[in-house]
């Protein structure tokens, strides 16, 4: 087996062996590793046989010897530690490292028992929120849409529809992922004791009772107690996917028609979605049977192989990704028109003018290079010659605002010293020659701002400015180049030209939110505001944009009125659970907050999220004192 061998030079030994060479002492010593060694059972191969000595091939030459150690008179620096003490180092190594990993393991299966702890409770819970007597009945207005009934999860059927929100204000967790949570521990809890006892020992994870949950949980009775006990005296010790095969084959195996139950369960719950991802890109996944899947792909790849000419350097999924764009937006192949889409754009002024402030599109942050790159693209905004002087990259001050643009409109300046345009022109101001890439930027945006009609452009509605308080971040209002020029006027007849600086005060009252309105339905400038304002559904947690939410009445209108203090934006679902959901109290607080009351007696305080960022104010630990009970309604309104 060492017939031939395969030198090892002392520099690029280990510390072991080097520590070893110079505790033997013999300075001819070669450290070789046997090149030819085949472990036990393994066949022998042709060049094993040469290595083998077997074909009558010659020897490899011997490696050269390392140079022998000093002389012990020479000045030399310090050796290597003796073998000893390194072999003691690298045992204190391991077994630090391996003391850790067992604290680890303990801290691991701590976390196990305690899922236990929280599934048990969250089972209980369930059980003290029976959708029996907290819902309203299916025939009754304002009760839950039968396609909401019909997409719960099994094991919450009779589960009131609010303790999901419950569960997900409490733990701070994300709606749907509450709602697996709940739906987990109550299959664990009630169908599943053998994989309960076996988490609270220790021994799995919460990704085994997944497993569990999903294939074995949904058995019948007479077969699941044997399918459990089988797979759970196997689980100790394997992973999460490993078990996940293992219950695959045993439910397949035990209940034929357990196949068949979960395509029907796969087939209702296919769906399309999108997730936002880093840098500018996001992902449209669909989930759909398997054959039309692979169908889908097939037709993708054919039409990328297709499309592909002589120097198209794009990959084939990048080209892939442009066909299936094609497909959905573009020119369809039987002359149907281009699908249009409305965005929905925030970007403060600077962005527009070159500055790096990030945007929104679509609630989505993205960078500014990206908001000023679909303004070149879309016509919005002219794109930066080559022949403009280069600035210092400085905006101007007065391109200071942060606006909010409905879409795709863009940001606009809240300057109010900006001219009103000569009597009887109907259209934005000539732009000044300027010979600076930045006052070009400034100049091309106050174009934009000046538009009095969408013909011609890409845009859905006029643009309109923001106006931000530059500290918290607050809306102040929303309005258009065209208003701040008026509000800011003081209407006198020399100074209506805009031909000289007006140096009067501004006449009538200032910027602000819309007026309040005596009808129930707010104005369409005051819808406008508010969804600008809250950005999303106002519950603990909710995400979902303003295009999807009901504008509520915090005082339930006639008794509260209709205007932007008693207004937010709450979703269709958290709209119900404000009206009829049992324990459950609104209200708004005087800096603007919604005080949520749980069940449970506990408040969560939820504020608009500020323009420029997606952090939310702090909050007082301290509650403010509900108001006055005379300022209820007797009886609910139907929602």
């Amino acid at each position: 087996m060492f017939d031939d061998r395969a030198g090892w030079v002392y520099s690029q030994t280990s510390a072991v062996e080097r520590a070893l060479h110079d505790f033997l002492g013999l300075p001819e010593t070669v450290f070789e590793l046997a090149g030819s060694f085949r472990p036990h059972g393994r066949p022998v191969t042709p060049d094993a046989a040469h290595a083998d000595g077997r074909a009558g091939d010659p020897p490899l030459p011997d490696v050269p010897p390392p140079a022998p150690s000093p002389a012990p008179s020479q000045a030399t620096p310090a050796g290597p530690a003796p073998l000893g003490e390194e072999c003691d180092r690298l045992a204190r190594l391991l077994e630090s490292g391996a003391a850790h990993l067992a604290a680890a393991k303990a801290a691991a299966e701590e976390q196990n028992r305690l899922a236990a702890v929280q599934a048990r409770e969250l089972a209980a819970f369930a059980a003290c929120r029976p959708a029996d007597e907290l819902d309203r009945p299916d025939d009754e207005v304002g009760a839950a849409a039968a396609a909401s009934r019909a997409a719960r999860p099994s094991a919450l059927t009779e589960v009131s529809e609010w303790a999901v929100d419950e569960v997900m204000a409490t733990l701070h967790l994300p709606s749907r992922t509450a709602g697996v949570l709940l739906s987990e521990s109550i299959g664990l809890v009630e169908r599943l004791p053998a994989t309960l006892a076996a988490l609270d020992a220790g021994v799995i994870s919460w990704a085994h009772v997944r497993v569990m949950v999903d294939w074995v949980a949904g058995l019948d009775d007479e077969i699941r107690a044997g399918v459990e006990s089988a797979l759970m005296a196997k689980a100790p010790g394997r992973t999460a996917a490993q078990l996940r095969e293992t219950a695959r084959r045993a439910a397949l195996r035990a209940d034929a028609s357990a196949a068949a139950k979960r395509l029907a369960r796969a087939l209702r719950d296919r769906s399309v979605r999108m997730y936002g991802d880093r840098d500018g890109m996001a992902s449209l996944t669909a989930m759909m049977s398997a054959p039309v899947t692979r169908a889908c792909y097939r037709r993708l790849e054919a039409l990328a192989e297709a499309c592909k000419s002589p120097g198209d350097e794009r990959t084939k999924d990048q080209r892939m990704a442009d066909c299936l764009a094609d497909l959905l937006i573009g020119q369809g192949s039987a002359g149907q028109p281009p699908v249009q889409v409305t965005l929905t754009v925030v970007a403060p002024a600077r962005t527009l003018s070159g500055g790096d402030e990030p945007g929104e599109l679509d609630g989505m942050a993205v960078s500014a290079l990206e908001i000023r790159e679909m303004a070149y693209a879309l016509g919005l905004l002219p794109r930066p010659s080559a022949e403009c002087t280069p600035a210092d990259g400085t905006p101007p001050d007065d391109a200071s605002a942060e606006p909010a643009a409905p879409a795709p409109s863009t940001a606009a300046d809240d300057d109010a010293d900006s001219p009103a345009p000569p009597d009887g022109q109907d259209g934005a101001e000539s732009t000044p020659t300027v010979s600076s890439q930045d006052e070009q930027a400034v100049a091309d945006v106050a174009a934009l701002l000046g538009l009095r009609t969408k013909g011609g452009t890409a845009l859905a509605s006029l643009p309109t400015i923001a106006v931000i308080d530059e500290i918290s971040g607050a809306l102040l209002a929303l309005t258009d180049a065209f208003e701040v020029r008026r509000r800011a006027a003081c209407h006198r007849r020399a100074c209506r030209s805009g031909r000289r600086p007006c140096t009067h005060p501004p006449a009538g009252r200032g910027l602000g939110p819309p007026p309040a309105t005596d009808r129930y339905r707010p104005s369409d400038p005051l819808d406008r505001y508010v969804r600008a304002r809250d950005r999303r559904c106002r519950f603990p947690g909710c995400r979902a944009r303003p295009v999807r939410c009901d504008l509520d009445h915090v005082v339930p209108y006639p008794y509260g009125p209709t205007s932007a203090e008693n207004l937010c934006c709450l979703c269709r679902h958290h709209h119900r659970l404000s009206h009829q959901a049992p324990g459950w109290r609104l209200r708004r607080r005087a800096d603007g907050g919604l005080e949520w009351t749980l069940p449970s007696g506990e408040r969560i305080v939820t504020h608009p999220i500020p323009f420029g960022t997606d952090d939310l104010p702090s909050t007082s630990d301290q509650p403010e004192p509900p108001p006055a009970r005379d300022a209820q309604p007797v009886d609910p309104p139907p929602f």
